[in-house]
């Protein structure tokens, strides 16, 4: 940690170590929604516009229309369980502008798509530096805040996942906003109150948590507005009405996130299940930001959910003591740490992950640069509170920076973990061939179609996930187009119901799912409501390109359709 004192006065050294520890992101290719958007923006394939105001549907890619709903269940994107009114509608234009770029410029290169979101990280980095000295920050709390934000790990995902960038963009237009706002305030220029409009709205209009930028606007008008709270408060009213407005036409344009609990909660559709969220994933949240516990093993792991959260306020009461003399001898430090907690909230609507902490990590880096500036100078007389930053600082300037290299490089390792390239082995003989596939996890299946097709492989004409779990199938040829599908146990595991929750939807006897390839109907369910007879029939004259393929733990098996009147046993459970 010595060496910050010789990066003082050097934001430019402290953004080149940015880029030499982030040069693995570079060649971290394509993670998940990145094949979507080479899908969305190729034009050699055809997919129905989504039914909003979207550019390009690069985050809408579940809207509920009923004619594209079919064409994804067809293209295996989306399983055939997938509640009626599930959606997954984010208003990101000015991301997706980016994306578009990307795909005009060189659509094929990875590499060169890692180089804009770096861009955007670095910017972002020179604008923060600006921003710390602009709030009368002593050059080295400035010089630790920088790099404690840039060389934050948590960040890495951030940074390597190209479908991300719009948290980056997001934040770096929210640090424009609060300069413009800075000079607002101290100078009353009216240009500058202006512009800060301006950039809150690119700020929300790159990415949700952009409201976040808010936080920081509330925050100041609390602990630092000279004006005093009530007025200061008084005077946010036109972010406050920008805010509303950008949330009406956001609701207006068809955008949100509704019958997706799991994994994101719409706050104006489940405002009780949002506030009864926050409780835990505050301090999950915190926890990730300042103790470098990633926030993904909470947000993957819900049953443990409880156990983390009493974890993560007992580390957060020691954090608070460890920051209370300083809280109590800055109104700088207090405005800071507001300002993060208040960041906190509105992406506690969204699973916790590490990815989502940008705009949290502006006034975290901030607090903590204070408390290193504290530290140095000897102001802090307690001994335990000397160790407990030393602990801070020894994570965040040293650990941090060493697993910022591996997390940057993430989306490649999450790949191989996930083994989402199995996709690619998956025996599709023809393009005609349409395919009923079994046992491939839910991740790993939903994504053949846009991998495939990125990757230059065959891709089916039809592909329908029948279930993801490793269990026994009888396929029963009861017609020329018809066949039933049986299970040994209900084909729909808790992981799967993150597009279904069966205790709130729950399937029927008798629902049908109809799609442009095949019709299938519910016939019979077990007693917790999960499926266990399917029949499903097929458009006329394609039976003979119907073929049955599944994962054996290895391998892939393929099967053609027994004759009419026979079966035949998929034993995925050896």
């Amino acid at each position: 940690m010595w060496y910050l004192g010789k990066l003082e006065h050097k934001p430019a050294w402290v953004l080149a170590i940015t880029a030499i520890l982030t040069l693995p992101a570079l060649f971290s290719g394509w993670l998940g929604d990145d094949y979507i958007h080479y899908a969305l923006l190729h034009p050699d394939i055809n997919i129905p516009a989504t039914q909003d105001w979207s550019l390009f549907g690069l985050f809408s890619w579940v809207d509920s229309a009923p004619e594209r709903t079919q064409f994804l269940i067809d293209m295996g994107v989306i399983p055939w369980w997938t509640y009626e009114g599930f959606r997954y509608q984010f208003w990101r234009p000015l991301a997706e502008l980016s994306h578009w770029l990307d795909h005009a410029l060189w659509r094929d290169l990875a590499f060169m798509m890692h180089m804009q979101s770096l861009a955007w990280y670095l910017g972002l980095g020179a604008l923060l530096y600006h921003l710390y000295c602009r709030m009368s920050m002593q050059p080295i709390a400035a010089i630790a805040g920088l790099a404690l934000f840039l060389w934050d790990s948590t960040h890495g995902l951030t940074l390597g996942w190209i479908a991300n960038r719009n948290a980056i963009m997001a934040s770096l237009f929210g640090v424009l906003c609060l300069l413009s706002f800075l000079n607002w305030r101290m100078s009353g220029s009216y240009r500058a109150f202006i512009f800060s409009l301006v950039w809150l709205l690119c700020s929300l209009l790159s990415g949700e948590i952009g409201i976040s930028t808010s936080a920081y606007l509330g925050a100041y008008a609390l602990m630092l507005d000279k004006a005093g709270p009530k007025r200061a408060l008084i005077a946010l009213w036109p972010y406050a009405l920008m805010c509303v407005g950008w949330w009406v036409l956001y609701k207006m344009g068809g955008f949100g996130a509704y019958h997706s609990d799991t994994t994101y909660i719409d706050p104006s559709a489940s405002p009780l299940i949002f506030l009864g969220r926050l409780g835990e994933r505050i301090p999950v949240l915190l926890f990730a930001q300042f103790g470098l516990v990633p926030a993904d093993v909470f947000g993957f792991n819900p049953d443990g959910m409880m156990v983390f959260s009493i974890v993560s306020v007992l580390f957060l009461a020691v954090l608070l003591f460890i920051l209370l003399p300083l809280l109590r001898q800055s109104a700088l430090a207090r405005f800071w740490a507001l300002g993060c907690l208040f960041s906190v909230v509105p992406i506690s609507a969204a699973i916790p992950a590490d990815r989502n902490l940008l705009m949290v990590g502006i006034g975290a880096s901030a607090l903590l640069g204070l408390l290193f500036e504290s530290v140095a100078a000897r102001f802090v007389d307690s001994r335990f509170v000397r160790i407990g930053a030393y602990v801070l600082f020894v994570a965040h300037l040293v650990i941090s920076p060493l697993l910022m290299p591996l997390l940057s490089y993430s989306p490649q390792i999450w790949s191989k973990l996930m083994a989402l390239d199995i996709n690619q082995r998956m025996p599709v003989e023809r393009e005609s061939d349409r395919v009923l596939l079994f046992g491939l996890s839910m991740p790993i299946s939903l994504a053949t179609t846009p991998m495939r097709f990125a990757h230059k492989r065959t891709i089916p004409e039809r592909l329908w996930m029948i279930s993801s779990d490793a269990m026994d199938f009888t396929i029963r040829r009861i017609g020329e187009n018809k066949v039933e599908i049986q299970s040994e146990k209900g084909m729909i595991n808790e992981f799967e119901q993150s597009v279904r929750d069966l205790s709130r939807e729950p399937l029927k006897v008798g629902q049908v799912v109809a799609t442009d390839g095949m019709r299938l109907e519910v016939k019979k369910l077990d007693s917790s409501g999960h499926p266990l007879l399917l029949e499903l029939e097929f458009d006329q004259g394609h039976a003979s390109d119907v073929v049955a393929v599944y994962w054996k733990g290895k391998e892939f098996k393929r099967a053609r359709l027994p004759e009419v009147g026979s079966a035949i046993e998929l034993n995925l459970a050896e």
